[in-house]
């Protein structure tokens, strides 16, 4: 890339981070995901019940392309923590909104149709006068499902940021996820390891809080018990994320032990700094 090239994205990097949102595999995934939540929408018209699986892609197709929009951080060459940090902005509230915004428009224009709004009828009268989608009338599901995907496309990729993009930075360029923290005082051959033991350690406590929460498990004195229920619940053929708690208590423990390596070095470097200051105050 030329000087004058790398001068112009310089000068406008919101606008060079905007384009490549909606660039290359991003479009892609774009495309695909607006395809899926304008798809999950029209089957929720005849599941008064609720029980099928395509509504739920109304609510998770912005979460899926800002979460993958977010991961592309992870493997991107040439990024810095001031990247990751644009990136991290655009993601969670920029990113939503390209498929929400799509997804309310086409279901707006459909239910501006009579035979739709029939199919919500008769969905919901087979249903005995319940709809599970459009229970709460047209005009609030308007609003209703493109604003709860855009919430939930903000979240996702605060956890994509967490479980995967730093982790895996931490390990394959700890410059860039050590940059502007405490951790740079580590000497240098210790930096890469500690800055490892922090960062999987955080995705690893996020991930296990995450499975710890979801799965409604209990308390840590009830780890034993939950861990024979689990063993049992999946030697029966069943599973939910249930049997998933246990395993978020393990990643909790190991996550912050390892964050606790982590920072070891990091007080020992600054300890160190300020012994070295100490003289020179005196002097």
């Amino acid at each position: 890339m030329s000087e004058s090239a790398d001068t112009a994205m310089d000068a406008h990097p919101w606008r060079t981070e905007m384009r490549s949102l909606v660039s290359g595999a991003n479009l892609v995934v774009l495309l695909l995901a607006i395809a899926a939540g304008v798809w999950g929408t029209f089957t929720t018209l005849a599941d008064a019940a609720g029980d099928g699986f395509g509504g739920n892609l109304a609510l998770a197709a912005p979460g899926i392309y800002a979460g993958w929009c977010m991961l592309e951080m992870a493997w991107k060459r040439g990024s810095s923590i001031g990247h990751v940090l644009m990136r991290m902005v655009t993601a969670c509230f920029i990113a939503p909104a390209f498929v929400s915004i799509p997804i309310g428009i086409v279901q707006a224009i459909a239910v501006a149709f009579p035979a739709v709004r029939q199919t919500i009828a008769e969905s919901e009268a087979q249903n005995g006068g319940f709809h599970y989608w459009w229970s709460e009338g047209i005009v609030a599901q308007l609003f209703l499902v493109p604003m709860a995907g855009y919430v939930i496309g903000m979240c996702i990729p605060l956890s994509v940021v967490l479980i995967i993009v730093m982790p895996v930075l931490s390990i394959r360029a700890p410059k860039i996820a050590a940059a502007g923290s405490h951790l740079e005082r580590v000497d240098g051959r210790a930096r890469p390891s500690a800055t490892a033991f922090v960062f999987v350690g955080l995705g690893a406590t996020t991930l296990g809080i995450v499975l710890w929460v979801f799965g409604d498990g209990g308390s840590i004195l009830e780890f034993p018990e939950g861990v024979a229920r689990s063993l049992d619940t999946l030697s029966h053929g069943d599973f939910s994320l249930e049997v998933l708690w246990p395993l978020g208590v393990v990643l909790v423990v190991a996550g912050v032990l390892s964050m606790i390596s982590g920072c070891i070095p990091v007080l020992v470097a600054r300890g160190r700094a300020a012994d070295a200051e100490a003289p020179r105050a005196t002097d």
